[in-house]
């Protein structure tokens, strides 16, 4: 693999760039040949894998055996010591365009029962966020390896470490999408939408505010008059948090809603009437496309510095980005395929809308200037005590991602009579 300086082609639009696609017959004869049966071993396979944020070498090493039997070239980046981002190409480059598929290996850190399959589902964690997405890719390449189909561009597969937070926060995707630029036209983030089309998305940042004065708690009745009351400055705070909520509820921003503080913690005081030295809240900061954390991490110092300085209190801020918002072209060739494809295989309609939830599509988006898609099977039950995946959702998912390569890519040549594997 050679990857290209890190400004891109973005040969998305470039009506040059000749594309064969599938006729129906063909495509119709690879449908066929997806085996959900494979897709749900390989996802209980990847389930029955820890793979917790900071955990993924044994999980790696599995689905890297799984995307070269398939006819892929894999290279591993350790850019995180311990975390590696798998980087597979299948096809060779040419004229054609390059689309990229992308998933996460890390799971969430909250216990669930045994995997199982059960009633048309599969249960576990990660089960649906994201392992089945993985399995799902990896069955459409097999397809297309086995029917020996010329592709008209390339295929990649980039599947990363460090998503899920408060583990990670995307640092692996972010420093491979700094150093490296494989020229792709498009990317699709197999996870975050299923009968939607997802155009924009909001940022996010993660806050904890922490009001602390002198001493220790004591007994009310022995607490010098006068002392600073910990509980009093962090209310202060939420109310200056909400006066600002009510100014962004009135800035409306184009297919997402409003932007957003969000208090989800809170926590001051140990007994009744013993004076605290601290208060401590954490929440949330949504923000709109076209801002950036820089001027988000700003606009929150300023507020908290407003509070301390009148209370003449310690007010510490911890404010981390989660991932910054991003908008795409809403009439994009990518986005026009993966509508049609939605459409073809779902029997959905899929409107283009932006979402308050975060992917790793912005990483993207936002370092390569190229359009970035979402798309996987219903995500219900993600973070939930119970996970699980309709195997359904796995058999169209697999589906939509097949469609949207003939549409977006094409193919030339092959074996119409490829035996199933």
């Amino acid at each position: 693999m050679k990857p290209e300086s890190p400004e891109g082609n973005h040969r998305e639009g470039n009506p040059g760039n000749e594309q064969s696609k599938c006729d129906t017959s063909r495509m119709a004869s690879l449908l066929s040949q997806i085996q959900v049966d494979r897709i749900v071993q390989n996802t209980l396979d990847l389930v029955n894998i820890d793979s917790i944020t900071g955990n993924t070498v044994a999980i790696s090493e599995f689905y890297q055996s799984l995307l070269e039997a398939v006819g892929c070239r894999v290279e591993r980046h350790e850019l995180y010591p311990g975390n590696p981002t798998l980087v597979a190409e299948f096809g060779s480059p040419g004229k054609g365009r390059k689309l990229v598929f992308n998933g996460h290996m890390d799971v969430v850190p909250l216990p669930h029962t045994p995997a199982k399959i059960e009633n048309g589902r599969l249960y576990g964690r990660g089960s649906c966020d994201m392992k089945g997405s993985l399995a799902a890719i990896v069955e459409v390449l097999r397809v297309l390896h086995v029917n020996k189909l010329q592709l008209n561009g390339q295929l990649m597969v980039i599947a990363n470490s460090l998503h899920e937070s408060p583990g990670g926060r995307g640092e692996d995707l972010t420093e491979l999408t700094r150093r490296f630029n494989w020229q792709a036209d498009a990317v699709v983030v197999m996870e975050g939408a299923t009968t939607e089309c997802t155009v924009a998305q909001m940022g996010s940042a993660t806050f904890r505010i922490e009001v602390v004065r002198e001493g220790e708690p004591s007994h009310q009745l022995h607490t010098p008059a006068g002392t600073p009351h910990p509980i009093t400055v962090a209310a202060e705070m939420i109310l200056a948090l909400n006066r600002r909520n009510a100014e962004l509820a009135e800035r409306e921003i184009a297919d997402i809603g409003t932007a957003s503080y969000f208090v989800g913690s809170f926590h001051s005081g140990e007994f009744y009437n013993q004076m605290p030295n601290r208060a401590v809240m954490e929440g949330v900061r949504r923000y709109g496309p076209e801002e950036r954390f820089e001027e988000i991490e700003r606009e929150l110092s300023e507020m908290v510095k407003q509070v301390a300085d009148r209370h003449q209190v310690d007010i510490r801020l911890a404010i981390e980005k989660v991932r910054d918002g991003y908008r795409i072209d809403r009439e994009s060739p990518a986005v026009e395929a993966l509508v049609e494809a939605i459409r073809e295989v779902r029997g959905a309609e899929a409107p283009k809308v932006g979402k308050k939830l975060v992917t790793d599509a912005g990483i993207f988006v936002n370092a390569w200037g190229i359009p970035a898609l979402c798309h996987g099977p219903d995500q219900t039950s993600a973070h939930g005590e119970t996970e699980y995946v309709e195997l359904r959702e796995l058999e169209m998912t697999a589906q939509v991602y097949m469609t949207l390569i003939g549409k977006y890519v094409g193919w030339t040549g092959g074996d119409n009579d490829a035996a199933m594997q």
